[in-house]
């Protein structure tokens, strides 16, 4: 074992060749930046060979890999300050070397592979194992999870890629790696985890997501991991080709970096470009990018690329970039038919860089092809085996929300009867006896095991489903009146959070936990209030401000990020939310700061998303969980006023909607209009599940795999099992509103497009339902009548005001 260090770093090299430890030296928490052996060895986990430095490579029709050889390891420099390691195999070489002598503010990380024989060497795949501190503790304490592991979003280029490996605290500093020097394919992950749900156990679920750096190849034998893949594997596996003698060499730089715009500020220093640009356009509309070129090196070309029935196009768009007057470029580029999209960006040393955006159909489009989707595929009538459910079938609450989706597009949008109809039929006739025996709500049934448990969370879907009921007028009811149903919602939210109601010790410390709930809680209780339930409303009221109260008292050990899980954005983003609409907004700003370490940042919109991944068992977008960590973001940014949480709010949103997204081409899983997938699988490779790779999937994918999933997923009979509340949420939010800000002195938008002439802006809003604009630092808002849409605002002269033109529907 040796260690080095120099002003930035301390690393610990084992003497297997893997790094066992990786210390930012300024760090208060003195983290271990990389997965530490020593905690593999205390949860059992049999994954030596995936340690940060250990590589695998296929050539000549052969298997080889580090962790059956013992490397020389040697300490170089003049301050010995560089540990070098070398691989000996039978027609090559493999060295890495760890260098903290050439620059005192950095750690370089040098691999290379060198063709010792007189022939021509094929490498087919070349994989270095990145593995950092990606791990959600076993530990119910949970800050070590929060200042001991970290989110890692990676931006993946031909000449510039980079990762971003964010401590969950938000609190800096985080770690950065850019690559320098050669060609980085890919970042594939591998997931180990223990998931103890039916054991009665909460929380539950812990685990390590360990990445690995796809230098050749596409880091997987399996075919499926690349089939749809234009965007990252147009031409499949070319191999690595080294003449006799021949060496092929890539180099990373790590910095330490304090937030998102060190990270790329970082990264232009180390000549990479930096793009900002818009994560979704709309049909129709134009998509916007912004990019900076590093010192030295000019512009010489700029390209769209696309896929269209299977054809790869590629769209010069030079003439449309213009230099900016800080010295960046704009380009502005209009966006006719929906599909993802590739913007290419050749500097003049032949070198590219790209972001991928999404062209998406109007949100509005898309809301109500779910809705009629929904109606007229999943209901099932009252001559089928379980009458008026709308599938898939599921135990867990989660696949409600495609009611509530439903219920809101019609109080929002174009009403349809019938719609509601199957709605109200299901809500009465199959939910109230599914999750209550008899219909009682005193009395929840247990689904789950053996009939063991059941769970609270379930019943915050259950409450929604009869709340928007209760906002229907009575001749549009069929099975009770408006207050029926809202008496209903507030029983079962009663339920949901009085722990005294409770017998087992699972179920009342569920009903501490936030959950979904948050997106109606205040209105629920407004309503109770307006329409005379007096009592119902004080016995509300007083769980939800002791809940909060709670919370409060709690926010020094950050007990709202835990829910049936160890660490869950499930718990600390409604925990965020809650504290914000009670007014804490000390604590709000606490939980408000994992809310944006958990938003990625990257030069794929897909991987944007919250981070999750226990469902893909690699990093994710989960329809469910992204929206609702987007909502709360959103709302802590009308609390707290940051623009931070406005943009993140807003890259979490946009990969959601790539699960309902009927024309996305980079995915295997093609689906119908109105259809969706219920999660995105970000890396390529997923090595757990390589057909997930870069694909959308839906629980029943994991049906006939056995074991925790059979029982979890057995029944799923389709693949948009948990959705529908994602976007009930972004209705609430983005669904109505848009925002402008300001950002280095220009005005910004977002959820929208900005066109600016002079001291007037046009605003052009994507919200399905746009009724309202808000530019808060401006202290100025424009609200539309009610039952008006509003697709256009002007805002000049410091205030918001609308051409008739654009009234109502004006897409």
């Amino acid at each position: 074992m040796e260690s080095i260090n120099n002003a930035a770093f301390t690393l610990q090299v084992s003497d297997r060749g893997f790094i066992d430890k990786l210390l930012i030296n300024d760090d208060a928490n003195s983290m271990n930046w990389v997965v530490d052996p020593a905690y593999m060895e205390e949860v059992g986990y049999p994954d030596e060979d995936k340690l940060f430095g250990h590589f695998d490579v296929t050539a000549g029709g052969k298997e080889y890999g580090s962790i059956s050889v013992q490397p020389l390891l040697t300490r170089t420099g003049p301050n010995g300050r560089t540990l070098s390691l070398a691989y000996a195999f039978d027609r090559f070489d493999v060295r890495i070397a760890y260098d903290l002598e050439s620059d005192q503010a950095s750690l370089r990380w040098h691999i290379s592979l060198h063709n010792r024989s007189s022939e021509e060497l094929a490498v087919d795949e070349f994989h270095v194992w990145s593995a950092l501190a990606y791990i959600m503790y076993r530990d119910p304490d949970v800050r070590r999870n929060i200042s001991q592991s970290c989110a890692a979003f990676p931006s993946i280029s031909s000449g510039f890629s980079k990762i971003a490996a964010v401590r969950r605290s938000g609190q800096g500093p985080h770690l950065g790696v850019y690559a320098v020097k050669g060609v980085t394919r890919s970042v594939g992950t591998y997931c180990r985890f223990e998931n103890n749900f039916f054991k009665n156990v909460s929380p539950s679920l812990d685990g390590i997501l360990f990445h690995k750096l796809v230098l050749a190849g596409t880091g997987s034998d399996d075919p499926r991991a690349t089939a749809s893949d234009w965007i990252y594997c147009p031409d499949g596996a070319e191999p690595l080709v080294l003449q006799a003698g021949g060496t092929a060499e890539w180099e990373y730089i790590m910095l330490p970096f304090a937030d998102e715009r060190q990270f790329y500020e970082n990264g232009l220093r180390l000549g990479h470009p930096l793009v900002e640009y818009s994560p979704a356009a709309v049909a129709g509309g134009t998509f916007q990018a912004l990019f900076h070129l590093p010192e030295e090196r000019n512009l010489r070309a700029v390209w769209i690329e696309s896929n269209e029935g299977g054809r790869l196009l590629r769209t010069d768009a030079s003439g449309l970039v213009k230099r900016t007057d800080n010295g960046g470029f704009e380009l502005v580029a209009p966006m006719a038919h929906p599909g993802e999209r590739k913007l290419v960006v050749e500097l003049d040393n032949g070198k590219t860089d790209f972001v991928v955006f999404n062209v998406m159909e109007p949100a509005k489009e898309m809301i109500e092809a779910r809705a009629d989707y929904i109606c007229r595929n999943l209901y099932q009538d009252e001559n089928a085996a379980t009458p008026h459910v709308f599938l898939p079938l599921s135990n867990q609450g989660e696949s409600l929300g495609k009611l509530n989706l439903v219920l809101m597009k019609n109080l929002m949008g174009t009403y349809d009867a019938d719609q509601v109809r199957k709605v109200e039929n299901s809500a009465v006739l199959y939910m109230k006896t599914k999750w209550f025996e008899n219909g009682d709500f005193y009395r929840p049934a247990k689904l789950y095991g053996a009939g063991d448990f059941y769970r609270i969370i379930d019943f915050d879907y259950v409450a929604h489903v009869y709340y928007l009921l209760s906002k229907f007028q009575p001749g549009q009811l069929r099975h009770a009146r408006p207050d029926d149903y809202l008496k209903w919602a507030a029983e079962v939210m009663i339920v949901r959070l009085d722990e005294k109601l409770h017998e087992d010790d699972r179920e009342k410390k569920e009903t501490q936990m936030l959950g979904v709930y948050i997106l109606f809680i205040k209105d629920l209780l407004q309503d109770l209030a307006r329409r005379g339930m007096a009592g119902l409303h004080e016995r509300l009221s007083r769980l939800w401000t002791d809940a909060g109260e709670r919370l409060r008292l709690e926010t020094g050990q950050y007990k709202g990020a835990v829910t049936e899980h160890f660490y869950d954005n499930a718990g600390f983003g409604p925990t965020c939310e809650a504290l914000c609409l009670l007014g804490h907004k000390p604590e709000a700003q606490r939980y408000g700061e994992l809310l944006l370490a958990n938003i990625g940042f990257s030069n794929d919109f897909r991987a944007q998303n919250p981070d999750r991944w226990w469902e893909s068992l690699s990093y994710m977008i989960h329809s469910l969980w992204g929206g609702m960590v987007s909502a709360s973001a959103l709302v802590a940014y009308e609390h707290l006023r940051d623009p931070e949480y406005l943009k993140a709010a807003y890259r979490a949103a946009m990969p959601v909607f790539y699960c309902y997204d009927w024309h996305a081409t980079a995915t295997g899983k093609k689906l119908e209009r109105g259809q969706a997938a219920s999660t995105y699988s970000v890396a390529g490779p997923n090595l757990n599940r390589p057909d997930l790779s870069r694909n959308r999937f839906g629980q029943s994918v994991f049906a006939e795999d056995g074991g925790l999933f059979a029982e979890l997923f057995g029944n799923a009979s389709g693949d948009d099992w948990d959705m529908g509340e994602e976007l009930a949420a972004y209705l609430a939010g983005f669904g109505t509103k848009t925002f402008l800000y300001y950002q280095d002195g220009e005005v910004r938008c977002v959820n929208g497009e900005i066109v600016k002439r002079g001291d007037r802006y046009e605003v052009t809003s994507y919200a399905a339902y746009p009724r309202e604009f808000h530019f808060y630092e401006a202290n100025a808002s424009f609200q539309a009548a009610p039952g008006e849409e509003v697709r256009t605002v002007v805002f000049e002269d410091g205030r918001f005001s609308h051409p008739l033109l654009n009234v109502k529907g004006n897409q």
